[in-house]
């Protein structure tokens, strides 16, 4: 797919989606990072002890 053509699209998907409206209610931001580092770490911690690394 030529990168020229990423605007057109984009606005199609736009237009597509215009209409639908979410369901859930607007949440404030929670900061989740500690959770995702904690998720790479226990799988890159599986990952090696399956290549028996450790």
């Amino acid at each position: 797919m030529a990168v020229a053509n990423l605007k057109k699209i984009d606005d199609k998907l736009k237009d597509m989606y215009s209409e639908q409206i979410t369901q859930q209610p607007v949440q404030q931001y929670v900061d989740r990072s500690d959770l995702l580092f904690e998720q790479m770490n226990f799988i890159a911690f599986n990952n090696k002890q399956a290549l028996h690394l450790i």
